[in-house]
């Protein structure tokens, strides 16, 4: 798999792009643990928009994973996109070093 993301989910042929990926497109493109958290978060979305009548939370739910089924399927799927996420927080782990602003400054001469 190349390092772009899938411009089609899988099974969605015909030029449909992953932004038009079905909600079951997009569970059976992720990770087991991607899935389990897709699943929980789906169903409040669900049960908000039967309380309130309101879709725009089930759209923003489904838009959000539909990223993630695209970077999960980019990554050549679930073992991949764990790699991906272990170096990902590898890299926010790492300690940068910080100076304030006026030192940084005075080091340039500005």
């Amino acid at each position: 798999m190349t390092a772009a993301a899938s411009p089609r989910p899988p099974g969605g042929g015909h030029g449909r792009a992953w932004a038009d990926a079905t909600p079951a497109e997009v569970r059976a493109a992720l990770a087991p643990e991607s899935a389990t958290e897709f699943d929980r978060q789906w169903r409040a979305a669900l049960a908000g928009a039967a309380e309130s009548y309101d879709l725009s939370s089930v759209h923003a739910c489904l838009d959000a994973w539909r990223r993630v089924a695209e970077v999960t399927a980019a990554a050549g799927g679930a073992e991949g996109y764990r790699r991906l996420r272990a170096r990902a927080a590898e890299a926010l782990d790492r300690d940068v070093p910080t100076a304030p602003w006026r030192e940084v400054r005075a080091e340039l001469g500005l």
